[in-house]
């Protein structure tokens, strides 16, 4: 039984909050005490069983100097809404926990800042630094000596070689290779399967096509199978 826990407040009553409840609940020492949502949001009041405060006033219901604060946003306008809100609960005074699942491989010189999530499968290589506000979703391989930036999202399956720098405010799709000794540069797009093997320019979108539907007349497919 998991004693002293730290509390934390969760900013968000989304899916991917259910999601961060989860982790935390089973693989951390945090304690999820309540949400928090901007006042115009906050119909239900209630959210897993527990209370949700209108953003506006969550200081005084559960003040910075006795709980933490993580903001369970996505990627929502390429990660700007997190990154303001991000902000807002700084100048309130909280602090912004961060979580990486015990069900990762990394070595102990890895560095990651605040209001990251990191979620299981990943491997990171040494000398790789994540900066504040990243979430990474399940089973990426990041190489050595690379480093993402603020805001960023990753989702899975992306492969990542060394030397890499992925800038601030860029999404990442399904699948994704990212050549070695590449820079991705800041509020990028980089579609489901794309790959990329040379430096990208700032604010703009990469993406693949989607693999067209093979006419079948002759029922080839069921004889095959």
């Amino acid at each position: 039984m998991k004693t002293n826990l730290k509390k934390v407040v969760i900013f968000g009553i989304s899916d991917f909050a259910s999601q961060v409840s989860f982790y935390l609940k089973q693989d951390s020492d945090y304690e999820v005490i309540a949400y928090t949502v901007n006042a115009e949001y906050n119909a239900t009041k209630t959210f897993l069983g527990l209370p949700v405060v209108d953003f506006e006033e969550v200081q005084d219901k559960y003040p910075p100097t006795e709980y933490a604060m993580f903001i369970a946003i996505g990627y929502h306008k390429l990660n700007a809404t997190r990154t303001t809100k991000f902000n807002e609960a700084k100048e309130k005074g909280y602090q912004l926990i961060s979580y990486i699942c015990s069900r990762n491989s990394y070595w102990n010189d890895l560095i990651i800042g605040e209001n990251c999530f990191i979620m299981e499968g990943n491997i990171f290589m040494q000398n790789v630094k994540i900066a504040d506000n990243v979430i990474i979703a399940i089973g990426n391989k990041v190489g050595h000596d690379s480093v993402i930036e603020e805001n960023c999202f990753l989702t899975s399956n992306i492969m990542m070689g060394g030397f890499c720098t992925i800038k601030r405010n860029t999404f990442i799709g399904l699948s994704t290779v990212i050549r070695d000794k590449t820079t991705v540069e800041e509020f990028n797009i980089l579609g489901a399967g794309s790959i990329i093997l040379k430096n990208t320019k700032k604010k703009c979108s990469y993406l693949t096509t989607s693999t067209p539907l093979t006419p079948d007349p002759n029922n080839y497919i069921m004889d095959f199978i």
